[in-house]
């Protein structure tokens, strides 16, 4: 027989519990827009924790490791690759060394999914 499972909000709390016996007590500014006036607000980085932080974790490190983006939406329920990718954060630093390792740009780092010999179109000179 399988466990009972629990709710988000008490999978919640759980989490919020664990990080801040972890140690996730760093200071975190946040912000939101209300009426055109941004409020802000700190707390400790374990409130913020919850079962969404872990999905939108699963999805940007996912697609940073070079998983295919439809293989990632399949797991996390988006069903637009536009919202998808609205959803992950990926900094422009990391796309650029995505672009940088990938063989289409000479790079060894992911490799083609179909595992076929990515070769150039001319010989160079």
């Amino acid at each position: 027989m399988p466990p009972r499972s629990i709710t988000n909000h008490r999978m919640n709390i759980y989490l919020k519990e664990i990080m801040q016996l972890a140690g996730f007590a760093e200071r975190v500014e946040t912000g939101r827009t209300k009426g055109g006036t941004k409020d802000m607000t700190y707390c400790q980085k374990w409130e913020l924790i919850s079962t969404h932080t872990a999905r939108w974790s699963f999805a940007t490190n996912a697609y940073l490791a070079g998983l295919p983006t439809i293989a990632i939406m399949q797991c996390t329920g988006h069903s637009s690759e536009v919202m998808f990718m609205k959803y992950i954060k990926v900094s422009s630093e990391q796309n650029a060394l995505l672009l940088l390792n990938h063989p289409h740009f000479g790079g060894t780092g992911a490799t083609n999914p179909l595992n076929t010999v990515v070769r150039p179109l001319h010989k160079a000179a």
